[in-house]
């Protein structure tokens, strides 16, 4: 592995930075063969276009729309592995007299936009609950921008509720205000390693040590929390907002909950960010979900023993 391989990456949200900051100033890629240069693209479009035109060679994310593009325009995007599992706007901003999901009925509650990841995260997740929006149960009113506006409106009793992540639960705590944590829903969602299969075919080893550098990323992360800390507090996008040490310490806590030792998508998360893509586009319903993953180089890569070895100390 002498010659380094270059990759470039782009994510989707800031959101996203812990891990890849973590990989980079942990010299993780350049012990696994890589020179990987990252950078954020926040707009959906020109990310997709980029990987598209061979700009970039890995999106982390992308999740719900490329489902519509490989369908429909037959084109080749596929996700390789998957950093974790499950929803964390799962915290429940409420007003005065909503004690629990089902208080929310004949209410409004705030979300980004209709429909985006995080919007529809809600739908889906007020669905199961037995609160459909398209029944009337609910109404999901659009309030882009950041989470403070939306849940300062609920504090304000403009709306019944909001949903959050760490640290805005804190911070509305502080302002008084009442959070209560919901269930944990299945969700494909922050880190996901998306390309397409016309790179893949193209750069198989590259593909493998990324895969490599992904999974010794994750154990870093899990295994080495004071030096992890370290390099989140010095080197975190300002944009990520966070102030204090103590949400440094719950924003770790957060992705050491959430982080899959073995980057496989659980088939409950496929399903439900499937389900967030019929929501977009009605008419990919015949579809496979399953069709998007290849995780044929991480199941290389568990086969051979390499994680059981990671977590075991040998």
């Amino acid at each position: 592995m002498a010659e380094k391989r270059k990759l470039r990456v782009i994510y989707r949200s800031n959101a996203h930075a812990p891990l890849w900051v973590v990989a980079d100033k942990s010299g993780i890629w350049g012990e696994n063969g890589l020179e990987v240069d990252t950078s954020p693209q926040l707009i959906r479009e020109k990310a997709v276009e980029s990987l598209k035109s061979g700009q970039v060679d890995v999106i982390s994310g992308n999740h719900h729309n490329l489902y519509e593009r490989n369908a429909i325009k037959k084109d080749d995007f596929v996700h390789l592995a998957q950093a974790a599992n499950t929803w964390t706007d799962n915290l429940m901003v409420v007003s005065n007299g909503i004690k629990q999901v089902q208080d929310l009925r004949g209410k409004k509650i705030a979300v980004d936009k209709l429909s985006s990841h995080s919007g529809l995260n809600v739908w889906l997740f007020l669905r199961q609950e037995g609160l459909d929006v398209d029944r009337g149960d609910i109404e999901l009113v659009a309030v882009p921008g950041p989470a403070e506006e939306r849940y300062n409106r609920v504090l304000k009793g403009e709306f019944a509720a909001t949903f959050v992540c760490i640290p805005h639960d804190m911070r509305v705590a502080k302002a008084g205000g009442r959070v209560i944590p919901v269930r944990v829903m299945p969700m494909i969602r922050g880190v996901t390693l998306t390309t397409t299969m016309t790179f893949v075919k193209s750069h198989e080893e590259e593909i493998r040590r990324l895969i490599r550098g992904f999974v010794d990323a994750i154990h870093f992360f899990l295994t080495r929390k004071e030096e992890t800390l370290r390099i989140l507090k010095n080197h975190l996008p300002a944009a990520l907002g966070l102030k204090t040490d103590e949400e440094f310490a719950a924003l770790y806590g957060e992705w050491a909950q959430s982080l899959e030792r073995k980057p496989y998508p659980s088939t409950a998360a496929m399903a439900n960010v499937f389900e967030l893509a019929l929501r977009r586009n009605p008419e990919i319903a015949g579809y496979n979900p399953v069709a998007m993953w290849n995780t044929h180089y991480v199941r290389e890569l568990d086969d051979s023993g390499y994680i059981d070895k990671l977590y075991s100390g040998r």
